[in-house]
């Protein structure tokens, strides 16, 4: 049974709030920890099994695909139901699955198990985000956002370390980091069955679309029906642009970091445990220190603007720039240089990162919440690393087959190769690679177009025009 959150003045709500998001933003943490733990487990799993490229990027896909296609339905579940009890299954789903891929014994066997993660991962990070906004008015939401949205790079950076040190083969292997990352999450589970569910909009001010309410008690919005309220996101230009905006950065940083231990190693020289270590570095420094940041900037440049231009502006500024640094560390031979641009690239791109997600939340009414968040996430990967990890996998692996078979790559991506310093043929990660600056330019543009959309010019863009 629902319980509503007392009003903002309380003392005891503010705490409660604040506790919740400490949860959330813990829970978040372990969250990325298993998800990219793998990434680092690549090389290891690489040698000890001899998958290609290509097969690696499908399990990669995999996860990614069944990720996406679970959202919409959490999203569904998500406006409708107690928040918290859906995602303590869902905790516990990513934590099984886990664990379970430590034990696979065929590529089949692996792909089904990270694809397992997807599910409960995707029952995570679509529900989360609306349970925060009804804890938070609007003037904190960005830093509300930006803190649990933090946990990603902390929770990268950490991925990396784990996996580069504990999958290593003369400590514990792939298999049982796999399941030392994977069993803590069956506990943490049992938290959330606990977290009081808030009533939906009541940090809204004024609460959009209206409605009637007991005496004493916060109004609640009423349900909508599946198909009207898909139409509603996708005729609001501002939520759509935010989409397809949050979709370039994640074709260009899914790909990177995903790929990112494996291309220092074959196309940079770096042992396993080095690319790990820099890896995590780069993300828990950049990454918390942007997420930080851009929550505060956004915050402060919408008090600034009307609407959330301030929002829009953070990340559209923050993709466009990230572009450069993230060229140059893909091109570059000195290893100070390109690890220093990897740094500049994580902290730009999750610059970008709380504002998007707050931009989300804010741009749609109450009663939509997590049905858009779902429908974000569709978007983010069937237009971002839906495509990028298995793309860069299958280019990689074609210009190694190319060259093993003394056979050319295709003259335009000679060109391209020869511009840019790199070798078609020993360097096969860094060019396929290349698209990921493109993305993010692409991204940036997206993002600017949302400046100017009526949504987020609107005083209250969450309510009708």
């Amino acid at each position: 049974m629902s319980t509503a959150a007392l009003p903002l003045s309380s003392r005891q709500a503010t705490t409660y709030a604040y506790f919740v998001l400490a949860m959330l933003t813990l829970l978040n943490l372990l969250n990325y920890i298993d998800r990219y733990i793998f990434s680092a487990l690549v090389p290891y799993i690489k040698a000890d099994t001899g998958y290609t490229d290509a097969q690696l990027g499908l399990i990669g896909s995999a996860f990614t695909w069944v990720y996406t296609l679970c959202s919409p339905l959490f999203g569904y579940f998500g406006d409708r139901y107690h928040r918290g009890r859906l995602i303590a299954v869902g905790i516990f789903v990513w934590s099984l699955a886990t664990a379970g891929a430590g034990l696979a014994r065929s590529l089949w066997q692996l792909l089904v198990a990270r694809a397992a993660v997807g599910v409960g991962e995707a029952n995570y990070a679509t529900i989360a985000p609306s349970l925060l906004a009804d804890y938070f008015p609007k003037a904190r939401r960005g830093l509300a956002m930006s803190i649990f949205q933090a946990t990603i790079p902390i929770g990268a950076a950490a991925g990396f370390v784990l996996g580069g040190y504990l999958g290593a083969p003369d400590m514990f292997g792939w298999r049982c980091a796999l399941l030392i990352v994977g069993v803590p999450g069956l506990l943490a589970a049992l938290t959330m069955f606990f977290i009081r569910e808030p009533q939906r909009g009541v940090m809204d001010e004024p609460l959009a679309p209206p409605t009637q309410a007991l005496p004493g008690e916060p109004s609640q919005p009423k349900e909508v029906g599946w198909l009207k309220g898909y139409w509603q996101l996708l005729v609001n230009r501002g939520y759509l642009l935010t989409c397809l905006g949050y979709a370039g950065v994640t074709f260009a940083l899914g790909a990177l970091v995903f790929w990112a231990p494996e291309w220092m190693k074959a196309d940079k020289g770096l042992s396993e445990k080095e690319a790990n270590l820099v890896l995590g570095i780069c993300a828990v420094v950049g990454g918390t220190l942007g997420s930080l940041i851009g929550g505060l900037l956004g915050d402060a440049l919408n008090r600034r603007l009307r609407g959330v231009r301030g929002y829009f502006l953070v990340c559209a500024v923050s993709a466009g720039l990230a572009s450069v640094p993230m060229f140059i560390a893909l091109v570059a031979t000195t290893p100070l240089v390109y690890q220093v641009c990897t740094f500049i690239t994580l902290l730009l791109v999750y610059l970008g990162n709380g504002p998007a997600n707050t931009l989300v939340v804010s741009l749609v009414a109450p009663n939509l919440r997590t049905t858009a968040t779902g429908l974000l996430v569709v978007a983010i990967h069937v237009f971002g690393d839906g495509i990028s990890l298995a793309l860069v996998g299958w280019i990689s692996t074609h210009l190694r087959e190319l060259a093993q078979a003394g056979q050319s790559p295709p003259a335009f991506v000679v060109t391209l190769a020869t511009l840019c310093g790199l070798s078609p043929a020993a360097q096969t990660l860094s060019v396929a690679l290349l698209l990921m600056p493109v993305a993010l330019v692409v991204a940036g543009l997206l993002y600017g177009l949302g400046t100017i959309t009526p949504e987020a010019t609107r005083d209250n863009p969450a309510s009708p025009a």
